[in-house]
């Protein structure tokens, strides 16, 4: 029945793929091993190669190799870090990694509970960090906005909701992430949409561990891999899973030729998705029609804070060199956030690099068996809800302060 399964599920994303791109007459360039930095002025005077129909042409499989902290860091005021401070953090890094393959480390989740054998957290890739000290780069001081006093108000009642159920009551307090279920990826937040980091978050790194807060809070990795596929009239971008800090792989088919988004009336985990060219090199896609799974808070994430009936999610792909992109998402939620944010990673171009279907058995297959030990040990489950109600607690804490001062502060334009 697995072995089944897998063979239908790479069937069907092979075949609706291709039947978007049989028309696609070129192909991607040469992949580099090394990307260089983006955002230097020629890359800037760049222009994107065409494909035979015209337009810019963006196909590839990008990879964001750069580890970056989501949000600055408490107490970090600059935009870049040092060649040396980087250096360091790559040394670090590695040093983990490398412990991991020889059993020197292990996997510790959400509530600092032992998983996986650490072996598989290795990488035999060497670590890269980014120079930058957040992906958010607006707003300036790095950080995500506030809160609206309405966000607060729901998410109080999201809690309510949650409130004496364990983490297996029912599927839906099972989260999507582990089904491989798909949701619209960069603004899914890990821990429960929060952006809890550090401390905070359970996951403090601790000597002989290696706590998934690398990725799984404020630190991310540079975004993708996405493998971009063009036709006249359409992009297709197939997304490998994010890291448990992101949402879920999936694959897109994107119109590009100015139908309007769906009626409001139907909507998706994944949305209604529209592209189009804005300049020389950029592949810009907007997403509307946005909605996610709650109310009940799951145990762990991805939980997008808000519903997502006010979500603008605008994505922007743009080729600045023959292995480089820069790769921008802007999240405008008027009903969850004071002002929308930007993020941006740099992207290499990899097309040796094979993207793999993520398929999640355990969460299919184990349904029944997490039902089941949740009635067995009703006790657990509720501790474990417990646990993680206490982690949000500090942030959420903060996030009320955060929304009064912003609406303080609005009474006084």
């Amino acid at each position: 029945m697995r072995k089944s399964c897998q063979v239908q599920y790479r069937r069907l994303v092979l075949v609706g793929t291709l039947a978007v791109v049989v028309a696609v007459a070129a192909s991607a360039p040469v992949a580099a091993q090394a990307p260089q930095a983006a955002g230097s002025t020629a890359a800037a005077a760049y222009t994107a190669p065409r494909t035979a129909w015209g337009d810019p042409d963006v196909q590839g499989v990008w990879r964001g190799r750069q580890r970056i902290s989501f949000e600055r860091e408490p107490g970090e005021t600059r935009e870049f870090l040092t060649d040396t401070e980087v250096a360091e953090m790559e040394r670090k890094a590695d040093v983990r990694s490398d412990g991991r393959l020889n059993g020197k480390s292990e996997n510790r989740g959400n509530r600092n509970q032992p998983n996986y054998n650490s072996v598989v957290s290795y990488n035999p890739e060497r670590s890269q960090h980014a120079k930058r000290t957040s992906a958010i780069i607006d707003p300036p001081d790095g950080l995500l906005p506030a809160w609206t006093l309405e966000q607060v108000k729901y998410y109080a009642e999201r809690e309510a909701m949650t409130a004496g159920r364990g983490d297996s009551d029912s599927w839906t307090d099972r989260p999507t992430s582990e089904r491989c279920i798909p949701v619209i990826a960069p603004p899914v937040l890990g821990f429960w949409g929060m952006a809890l980091k550090g401390e905070a978050g359970g996951v403090a790194e601790t000597a002989g561990t290696n706590n998934v807060g690398e990725g799984y809070s404020n630190s991310r990795s540079g975004g993708g891999p996405y493998r971009i596929v063009q036709s006249p009239g359409y992009a297709v971008i197939l997304q490998e899973q994010q890291g448990l800090g992101g949402g879920n792989a999936g694959s897109r088919v994107i119109p590009l030729d100015g139908r309007p988004a769906l009626a409001q009336k139907f909507r998706h985990w994944m949305g209604s998705a529209r592209g189009h060219w804005e300049g020389e090199n950029t592949l810009v896609v907007v997403t509307t029609n946005i909605t996610y799974p709650g109310p009940v808070i799951t145990s762990y994430g991805p939980n997008y804070p808000g519903t997502g009936s006010t979500l603008t999610f605008t994505e922007r792909y743009t080729r600045t060199g023959p292995d480089t992109m820069v790769y921008r998402y802007t999240v405008d939620d008027p009903g969850v956030y004071v002002r929308p944010y930007t993020v941006q990673h740099e992207l290499g171009l990899y097309n040796d690099y094979k993207i793999s279907a993520v398929i999640c058995h355990e969460g299919h297959d184990d349904m029944p068996a997490a039902l089941a030990a949740g009635r067995f040990d009703e006790i657990t489950a509720i501790d474990n809800l417990n646990d993680v109600v206490s982690q949000r607690a500090p942030r959420i804490k903060q996030l009320k302060e955060e929304a009064m001062q912003a609406a303080e502060a609005m009474k006084k334009r």
